[in-house]
Parts: structure tokens; C-alpha cells; sequence
């Protein structure tokens, strides 16, 4: 696997580049033209992708971690069974946005505005989801155990299956949100109710 480390590529036009099995580390990215660019298996560790155009970008079992998206376009984007474990989102645009399946623990999406995604079956243990805009976002199957979801909106997403161990229940705004019966007594206890068979 080819390895870059350090290197700047800043304000490059890299439309349509191909990343296949590259490694970069420490890179910088920033207002780099990567429009439609393709990556299988790549990694990028702690790279700077702040005002990047990676729009309609395809990407399929890559590793972006602990890297930073400030201002970044990912508009028509796909990643696919990719690892986004540690990265930082800033004002960047991500819809819309095709995802399937992958591993976004420990990723930070505070003020998110990720209305009417996809994010089923998608890891997002220990995320920071804090007044993120979910709205209509389907969740289902996905891993939620211990991310943060304070003043989350969550209005008409459905949770259904979504794993919810150590998440504060009692803050979640639920507006005509889609939850099992399992996620109903769960929530019903973390607001103080007493559940009991008739």
C-alpha cells in the first residue's frame, strides 16, 4: 500500500482521482477539488479535509480516522461499509448522502443537519450527536450505546432496533419518532412510569 505522510495537497484539483489501497497520514486536504474521486480500501489518518469538495465521491470499505471535515461538501457522496471512527464534522454538508453500514464510533456531528439519512445498521457507539437534526434520519439496527443525543432532534426518525445502552432516554426528543416495544418500556422507565401487565 502506497504511504503518504505530512504531505500537503492543498487547493489541488484531484477531480475524479482514484485512492484505491493508498495510505495518507497527516495529510492536508484543504480546498482540495476531490469531486467524484474514488476510493477502495484507502486510509486517512488525522488529514484535514476542511473546505474540500468531495462531492459524489464514492467510497467502499475505506478508513477515515480522526480526520477533520470543517466546511467540507460531501454532497451525493457514498461510503459504503467505510470507518469514520474518531472524525469531526464542522458545517459540512452531508446531504444528500447515500451510507451503507460502517463504523462512525466516537464521531462528532454536533448541529448536524443530517434530515431524512439512511443511517441503518451504521456503529455510532459514543458519538456526539448533540443537537444534530435528525429529523426523519432512519436509524434502524444501528449501535447508539453511549452517544451523546442532547437536544438531538429526532422528530419522525425511526429507531426501531437501534441499540440505546447508556444513552440519557429521559433528554431524547421524541416527536412522532418510530421506536419498538423494547425501546417503548426503556423510555417509558427513563421517564419515571411504572410498566406493569395489566
Amino acid at each position: 500500500m502506497p504511504e503518504h505522510r505530512d504531505e500537503s495537497f492543498d487547493g489541488a484539483d484531484l477531480y475524479g482521482e482514484d485512492f484505491a489501497d493508498a495510505r495518507y497520514v497527516g495529510c492536508r486536504f484543504v480546498d482540495t477539488d476531490l469531486t467524484v474521486c474514488t476510493s477502495a480500501g484507502a486510509v486517512f489518518e488525522e488529514c484535514d479535509f476542511s473546505g474540500a469538495k468531495l462531492n459524489a465521491s464514492v467510497h467502499r470499505e475505506s478508513a477515515f480516522l480522526r480526520c477533520r471535515f470543517r466546511r467540507t461538501s460531501l454532497w451525493g457522496a457514498q461510503l459504503a461499509a467505510c470507518k469514520l471512527s474518531g472524525s469531526v464534522f464542522e458545517h459540512a454538508t452531508l446531504r444528500p448522502l447515500t451510507v451503507s453500514g460502517g463504523d462512525w464510533s466516537y464521531v462528532s456531528l454536533r448541529h448536524a443537519d443530517l434530515t431524512g439519512l439512511d443511517l441503518s445498521g451504521v456503529r455510532l457507539a459514543e458519538a456526539d450527536l448533540s443537537a444534530a437534526d435528525l429529523t426523519g434520519a432512519v436509524l434502524r439496527d444501528s449501535d447508539l450505546s453511549h452517544a451523546r443525543l442532547h437536544n438531538t432532534v429526532l422528530a419522525q426518525a425511526d429507531l426501531r432496533g437501534a441499540l440505546l445502552d447508556g444513552v440519557h432516554l429521559a433528554e431524547l426528543r421524541l416527536q412522532a419518532t418510530v421506536i419498538d416495544p423494547d425501546q417503548a418500556m426503556l423510555v417509558a422507565a427513563a421517564h419515571g412510569a411504572r410498566v406493569e401487565p395489566r
